[in-house]
């Protein structure tokens, strides 16, 4: 696709009328299209990764992705082209916020077919795992929100050979068993209770 298609394209996924996680899944697919013809890989991380996997329970306008192979600059300019403005360490256009926290992505991905686009996504465990490390090391309640949404949503699909070495490695594979156990447990969970848990086997 010409940058002219791909701008063009970029408008009407993002102010669709389809469902919130169709448009940023399109809108992400988009951007690692022009990003990936301009010799860049692009992964989508953060909290969009989380509404792919759990729309249900969580929604973003932000946009992280980590971008490989070039350098900011050549970013700039692929995301210029779209019609996208630079402000701080956003691009934005509209309501739409779109971030580059990084430049190398050793995690596995996940890929998504939308038409002739292809959309990367973090793995499903890795983003569950940076949940679970935030509200371990970081007191970020919300994060502990996140992390038994997710728990519920994949139910036995998390894969334990994949998440668990990453949370061993992050000192919160201990939190991580007990996020489940308060999931399984049919406890009220809101971030008041998520911070008393934290401070019952962490202070």
């Amino acid at each position: 696709m010409s940058t002219d298609e791909l701008r063009q394209a970029l408008e009407l996924a993002w102010n669709g009328d389809g469902e919130h996680v169709e448009r940023l899944m399109l809108t992400a697919a988009i951007l690692q299209t022009a990003l990936r013809e301009a010799g860049m890989e692009a992964t989508l991380v953060g909290g969009g990764a989380i509404e792919v996997y759990v729309p249900e329970s969580y929604t973003t306008s932000d946009i992280d992705l980590v971008v490989e192979r070039r350098t900011r600059d050549d970013i700039d300019r692929v995301f210029t082209a779209l019609g996208l403005s630079r402000s701080g360490r956003h691009w934005t256009r509209g309501d739409m916020y779109v971030e580059v926290p990084g430049n190398y992505l050793p995690e596995a991905v996940e890929e998504f077919r939308l038409g002739t686009m292809t959309l990367r996504v973090i793995r499903r465990e890795h983003v569950l795992a940076d949940r679970v490390v935030g509200w371990r090391h970081w007191k970020f309640w919300r994060y502990g929100l996140d992390a038994v949404s997710m728990l519920k949503a994949f139910g036995d699909t998390i894969d334990d050979a994949t998440i668990r070495p990453h949370l061993r490695r992050e000192g919160a594979e201990d939190a991580y068993n007990v996020l489940r156990e308060l999931m399984e447990s049919g406890e009220p969970i809101n971030e008041e209770s998520l911070e008393a848990l934290w401070y019952r086997h962490y202070r």
